[in-house]
């Protein structure tokens, strides 16, 4: 009996190890950001308490334990990885920040809907569950852009591109400091 269930587990690992194979979904020159996303979303979660409560770091990372707050682990390091990416590979900027909007748009509410997904049905979080959501997440977001990108661009210009890109970070920018008094930013904890 011991034996089927180890090797259940061992079979729902490895699983789960080919469900989350970036190499599948993400391209070979995405992967470095991919990667440095997720590290900044990791280092994220930690700087506004590191900086001992800094206003200026609290813009950019969570300040409580909201989902709000925790969007920010996946908005900003993809905001500034896809800026990095851009200045080393120099593609066609238009297109480029607005499939990544996208993508980070896909990310985000795959990280709400799989959380309130699962905490509904639970009705409790789990650490590691979060930790892996804030994965998947990031790896959704960088398939949707390689997914985007092959598209035809719609008829976008630079203005309104990066005019996604700055009222959604000011909306962080004022929620954190105004934060409305609805679910969605009240602290998990």
């Amino acid at each position: 009996m011991k034996t089927v269930k180890l090797n259940l587990k061992l079979m729902a690992i490895n699983r789960v190890k080919k469900i989350l194979n970036p190499k599948k979904y993400i391209s070979q020159k995405d992967r470095p950001y991919a990667l440095a996303a997720i590290l900044l979303g990791f280092l994220n979660h930690f700087l506004y308490q590191i900086s001992k409560g800094s206003a200026f770091v609290a813009l950019f990372c969570p300040v409580n334990e909201s989902v709000w707050e925790h969007l920010k682990l996946i908005f900003f390091p993809i905001l500034f990885v896809s800026a990095a990416e851009y200045l080393r590979f120099r593609p066609e900027t238009v297109r480029f920040f607005y499939y990544r909007f996208l993508a980070v748009l896909c990310a985000m509410i795959a990280t709400v809907t799989l959380f309130y997904t699962y905490t509904g049905i639970t009705g409790k979080n789990f650490l590691v569950i979060d930790i892996l959501i804030f994965l998947i997440s990031i790896l959704f977001g960088f398939y949707m852009d390689a997914h985007f990108y092959q598209r035809s661009m719609p008829n976008t210009s630079q203005a309104a591109t990066f005019s996604l890109w700055i009222v959604t970070s000011l909306f962080y920018f004022v929620f954190t400091c105004f934060p409305p008094d609805i679910p969605l930013f009240f602290s998990a904890l």
